[in-house]
């Protein structure tokens, strides 16, 4: 009796249909996050060497005029 239950149950595990593999996750995309952090950096940059630049040239007025 044992073995007819058993030979049934592989019988009916045998003819249920397999399960869809779960569905694979990747990891969403973080370049825009990326390329706008390095941006914002460029920017600081060149924000700090317009403002070097500019107290430079009001100092060197400032000396030539100061030497006139």
């Amino acid at each position: 009796m044992r073995m007819i239950l058993s030979i049934a149950c592989l019988l009916v595990a045998a003819c249920s249909p397999p399960k869809p593999p779960e569905e694979e996750r990747r990891p969403e995309p973080q370049a825009a996050a990326v390329v706008q952090a390095a941006d914002a950096y460029k920017d600081a940059a060149r924000a700090a060497v317009a403002n070097t630049e500019h107290a430079a040239a009001k100092e060197k007025a400032a000396l030539d005029a100061a030497t006139r």
